[in-house]
């Protein structure tokens, strides 16, 4: 697996510059939802520590699964106990900290909120909302693929169509950025090159915790940067090349990348408890050292957005069963270029690969990593692994958890 959590952590430089904390988080919206969902959790996860007897689920998104203590929810299946079972342990052991989820597209086999408490102080629960880090690349490369399927862009453009200011852009396609073919520079990994050195760790700090980065700003450091190769040439992961994408949905669409991802993926989908480029709505805890992602704005299209584990399932179903986009798209999606950085895999358009027939999209803000696979089988069709947890406390339960599902089905 060429992006695990280790890396995913590496590779979040300008994120733990960005972090400050927040004291005014509040519930989504849709809090009724979450509220029930919570209750129940609470409620039940009680009953079943303090009695022989079995529990079960008797609503919402979790129905018919079991209720173990520790907040952990499991289906009784001969097919999957082996697995769900060393979730379980592993997940209460090794101390994961947040939200995974095991599903495929007909139920879910396995949920686990262990040691982890919402912002409210309740068990946390497949409404609990997260930073999901890079894995909002497969977001914007959603977004990119359904403006060429109405034929508002082709991946082939040049991108001094969208920014005449740019001329080292005359070479560089849609498909480069969306590949991590540009040669680019990152600004999140690399951000003394990218600024040209020309900022202090006084002035990164505050350009990122205050998100002050504005698009111009950007765009003056972007027209002065070397590459870091020839575009087309290699293939080498760079957040630039995906905030470019977000600033050209917005030119195409003549509005802001967050009203677009509400648009044509929150909205129609039911996502409720998902957002992009907001601030003050995760409702898990934060490192109280850490604190929330504040960069948001400077970080749209590459890592700003927040959700749930319910919702990135909706997303993931929707996405891989031809409801967002067409099967031409998903297989330009997962034709993966390989490279320096991406030698033994590649990297797709907002996806890599794991190993054997899993693939997805790892994420890494200063508070939270987490990851989004899809693992296809022939037994159970596709196979859904959604989690997050805290980059302090539970990663390496984390990383357990996903090696054991990906040997046991990928």
């Amino acid at each position: 697996m060429k992006r695990s959590i280790a890396v995913a952590l590496g590779i979040s430089l300008l994120l733990q510059l960005a972090a400050c904390s927040s004291d005014n988080v509040t519930v989504s919206t849709t809090s009724g939802s979450t509220t029930t969902a919570t209750e129940t959790t609470t409620t039940t996860s009680s009953s079943a520590s303090s009695s022989k007897e079995l529990s079960y689920c008797d609503s919402g998104l979790l129905k018919g699964l079991r209720i173990d203590k520790d907040n952990i929810f499991v289906k009784e299946d001969p097919a999957w106990e082996t697995l769900t079972t060393y979730m379980e342990n592993t997940a209460v052991n090794k101390g994961f900290n947040g939200s995974c989820i095991l599903a495929t597209d007909d139920e879910i086999f396995f949920y686990g909120g262990p040691n982890a408490k919402t912002t409210k102080g309740d068990p946390v629960d497949p409404y609990t909302t997260y930073e999901i880090g890079s894995i909002s690349k497969t977001f914007t490369a959603v977004l990119i693929m359904k403006l060429r399927e109405a034929g508002k862009i082709d991946l082939n453009d040049k991108l001094t169509k969208y920014f005449p200011e740019y001329k080292k852009g005359e070479n560089i396609t849609i498909a480069n950025l969306l590949n991590m073919q540009s040669g680019i520079k990152d600004y999140v990994n690399n951000p003394m090159s990218f600024f040209s050195n020309e900022l202090n760790n006084d002035e990164f700090l505050k350009l990122f915790s205050e998100d002050s980065l504005t698009d111009e700003l950007f765009m003056d450091y972007l027209c002065k940067a070397d590459f870091d190769f020839e575009p087309g040439t290699d293939t080498d992961y760079s957040n630039t090349n995906y905030h470019l994408l977000a600033l050209i949905i917005e030119k195409i669409e003549g509005m802001s990348y967050a009203d677009v991802v509400k648009r044509d993926i929150f909205d129609p989908l039911g996502m409720e408890h998902s957002s992009a480029v907001a601030t003050g709505d995760v409702t898990s805890v934060a490192d109280e050292f850490k604190g929330y992602h504040s960069f948001q704005k400077g970080a749209r299209g590459a890592g700003d957005i927040h959700s749930c584990m319910a919702d990135m399932l909706i997303f993931d179903k929707a996405l891989f069963g031809g409801k967002l986009v067409n099967e031409e798209s998903l297989g330009i999606m997962r034709d993966y270029k390989t490279g320096k950085s991406y030698g033994d895999g590649g990297y797709g358009c907002g996806l890599y690969p794991y190993i054997g027939k899993a693939f997805g999209h790892s994420g890494a803000t200063t508070s939270y990593v987490s990851q989004n696979v899809i693992i296809e089988t022939e037994e159970f069709g596709r196979v859904y692994f959604i989690g997050s947890s805290s980059t302090v406390r539970g990663v390496d339960g984390f990383q357990e958890l996903l090696d054991r599902v990906l040997s046991n089905l990928a």
